[in-house]
């Protein structure tokens, strides 16, 4: 049997040679794509914070500095009812540690005393800027304490005020003007609470002392001036 030559057709031929030149036409692919540069943000200045005027005074330091001018002139030994109470410096720093939970410009601190047979307390005080965060403490440390004992309000002691004991101590509370106090006593050994006596000796301190250990402040902030 004799093989029978297969030519391609006319048409067919034009077609591959148009592919071929097409094919030949087009440009080299190229895989390596390099990324755009990134543009550099130019730098921007960061402003400079505005200084306060001159005659700024900061109310944290004022009241830093009448917290430590009351602390100085509390009484040492502190008369108050059958005992002697006497700065326990070997409790936080030299007898004194701050409250935790006081912001800025707020400034708390609690001060240690103890008595010969055995009993323990603290004074609280609180200074905040205004009447308003006094205001605010009393009634929270109102519910926190009323939670551990019975509170109530004393006639006899400057108003508003909130004595109550238990077995988790005795506890004194008062707001005066923008001033928070709280009298707190851990353990006693006398045959009555000393809480009412603790009350009126400090609170009769604060009356006494208020105008003296205030003027700290101002006296500091023109030494500043």
């Amino acid at each position: 049997m004799n093989a029978t030559a297969i030519t391609p057709s006319r048409p067919a031929m034009l077609t591959l040679l148009v592919l071929l030149v097409l094919a030949a036409c087009r440009p080299p692919v190229d895989f390596h794509i390099t990324p755009s540069p990134t543009p550099t943000l130019e730098p921007t200045a960061t402003p400079s914070p505005t200084p306060p005027p001159a005659d700024y005074i900061d109310p944290y330091q004022v009241n830093l500095d009448i917290m430590a001018r009351l602390i100085e002139l509390l009484p040492n030994p502190l008369s108050a009812g059958e005992e002697q109470w006497r700065r326990n410096y070997e409790v936080g720093d030299d007898g004194v540690e701050n409250i935790l939970g006081v912001r800025r410009p707020a400034v708390g601190r609690e001060i240690y005393f103890y008595t010969q047979q055995g009993s323990k307390m603290s004074l609280n005080f609180v200074i905040f800027p205004d009447a308003e965060g006094a205001i605010d403490e009393f009634e929270r440390k109102q519910e926190l304490r009323s939670s551990l004992v019975n509170l109530a309000e004393d006639d006899s002691l400057p108003k508003p005020n909130l004595t109550g004991g238990g077995l988790y101590g005795s506890f004194g509370l008062f707001q005066i003007d923008n001033y928070f106090v709280e009298v707190f006593v851990e353990i006693f050994t006398t045959s009555s609470s000393p809480l009412l006596p603790l009350s009126r000796a400090t609170m009769r301190f604060f009356d006494d002392k208020r105008e003296e250990f205030e003027a700290a402040a101002t006296a500091n902030a023109l030494e500043g001036g």
